[in-house]
């Protein structure tokens, strides 16, 4: 029964992102980065981690400063594949201008990938 919930859940939250931007390419895993910092975005975002028992945005950037000191450029709650879960995907920029890329388990808080980008 938990597992029909969190898809109805997440079901709901998705129609209401569809319903609110007008088309199914705004939903939270997209790349239509725009809406990633919107408050809107960011209440979606905090209601889905509240319901699914998850670390919040702010809990996550922390996590991911401690693995990739600088600034935070942008943070997406995605979905992870094969239904492993859902990770915080944070991107920053350090001191020297250098990219990293942060994977964080949204349920555990554990840091998946700390990655620079090399371009």
């Amino acid at each position: 029964m938990k597992s029909i919930t969190r898809t109805t859940t997440f079901a709901a939250l998705f129609a209401l992102n569809i319903g609110t931007f007008g088309t199914a390419g705004t939903a939270i895993a997209s790349d239509d980065h725009k809406h990633h910092n919107s408050i809107q975005h960011q209440a979606q975002t905090a209601e889905m981690a509240k319901q699914f028992g998850l670390i919040s945005e702010e809990s996550a950037i922390q996590i991911a400063l401690k693995s990739a000191p600088g600034v935070v450029k942008e943070i997406e709650l995605d979905d992870r594949k094969n239904g492993k879960g859902w990770k915080y995907e944070v991107e920053i920029v350090d001191a020297n201008g250098r990219e990293w890329e942060v994977d964080i388990d949204a349920k555990t808080g554990a840091v998946l990938k700390s990655k620079k980008d090399w371009f």
